[in-house]
């Protein structure tokens, strides 16, 4: 485990961008083997995972963030096509969340809490140079600590703009449709906790790993299919059936409201150029469903997230709302095209 560690600081490439103290590298020997070109920094007394790939410091800095799915699994597994392609042209950081990944679990786990890690590893000239150029590519929940984060002046001045792939809706109906589920974990969390705890969410926890599995399987395009590491994603999947990472996860969610709540409160800047790409995940959902009720607060979800990322938009300069004819979320496994020609978007207006 050290050799491989010792390899992976020696990977030319990634020196050229990062220089990592040596406190800042040590694993956990429980996880899986940290990939190559990964590393662990240090930041808030706690280790975060970043996956780097690509040299070409010519652009921005392409820094990459992932939110959940719908088994709240919400990792750089979800960038592997996307960050290989991305990385052939431009210099990326996937960075994960405390918790997920081989970033190191904390006692209280939270996207504003992902916030401050981010400004910490941005503003740190042995993670990333403090005149290197940025440019933000969120998906899902991950707009939440991208709102929070770029309330700080000179991580704006560095931003060249930001690319947001079905971030959360910041409306109140919203708000109170995605918390539903997880004020439930807070109010049950002991009961929760000690569930997962006894090993009975184990065979579910594996069934829905590899439904994920088949799901991806089954949707990247063969164009992109030598651009998928199972390897990577392989010990993504060693990490999310551990119980100590469920109970993690389900930890996080239950602060989401206080995480939307503050994100919502903040609002993201209006000064830097933007594009969201929205697919139409959401109508799968609404074919599965049944019960009337669910069904409306979806189809209300869904018209107030076209109206408010439009909003978004017109409130940006030089500001993009593109509607993707697609039901799947994950754009990064099957349209990584779009997100680059988002990339081009933001970069020819901020020039």
């Amino acid at each position: 485990m050290v050799g491989f560690i010792k390899r992976c600081l020696g990977y030319t490439l990634v020196t050229f961008l990062l220089m990592l103290p040596l406190s800042a590298v040590m694993a956990n020997a429980e996880l899986p083997a940290i990939p190559l070109q990964s590393h662990l920094v240090e930041v808030n007394d706690h280790r975060i995972h970043i996956h780097q790939q690509g040299t070409n410091k010519q652009q921005p800095l392409l820094i990459l963030l992932s939110g959940p799915t719908d088994n709240w699994h919400s990792d750089s597994a979800w960038w592997i096509v996307a960050q290989n392609i991305l990385s052939q042209h431009y210099q990326t950081l996937a960075i994960d969340r405390a918790g997920q990944g081989w970033s190191q679990p904390i006692e209280q786990p939270s996207y504003r809490q992902f916030a401050d890690d981010l400004k910490g590893l941005l503003s740190n000239d042995e993670v990333v140079e403090l005149d290197r150029e940025l440019l933000f590519v969120a998906f899902a929940s991950s707009n939440l600590s991208l709102n929070l984060l770029l309330d700080d002046d000179v991580l704006v001045a560095r931003t060249r703009g930001v690319i947001l792939i079905d971030p959360d809706v910041l409306t109140q109906h919203s708000l109170q449709h995605y918390t539903g589920e997880t004020e439930g974990y807070k109010k049950g969390w002991q009961g929760l906790e000690e569930y997962i705890r006894s090993g009975k969410y184990d065979e579910r926890v594996q069934q829905k790993i590899n439904a994920e599995r088949e799901h991806l399987e089954s949707i990247i395009p063969f164009k992109y299919q030598s651009h998928m590491d199972w390897d990577y994603y392989g010990a993504i999947e060693m990490i999310r059936q551990t119980r100590d990472y469920q109970i993690h996860k389900f930890l996080e969610a239950s602060v989401y409201k206080e995480d939307l709540e503050a994100a919502k409160a903040q609002g993201l800047t209006d000064s830097l150029p933007l594009v969201i790409l929205d697919t139409d995940f959401e109508a799968a959902y609404l074919e599965q469903l049944e019960d009337e009720k669910v069904k409306a607060s979806i189809a209300q979800w869904r018209q107030e997230g076209i109206e408010w990322y439009f909003s978004l938009a017109q409130n940006s300069p030089c500001g993009a709302y593109w509607p993707v004819d697609t039901r799947e979320h994950l754009l990064m496994m099957t349209q990584p095209e779009l997100i680059e020609q988002a990339i081009n978007k933001v970069l020819a207006c901020s020039q």
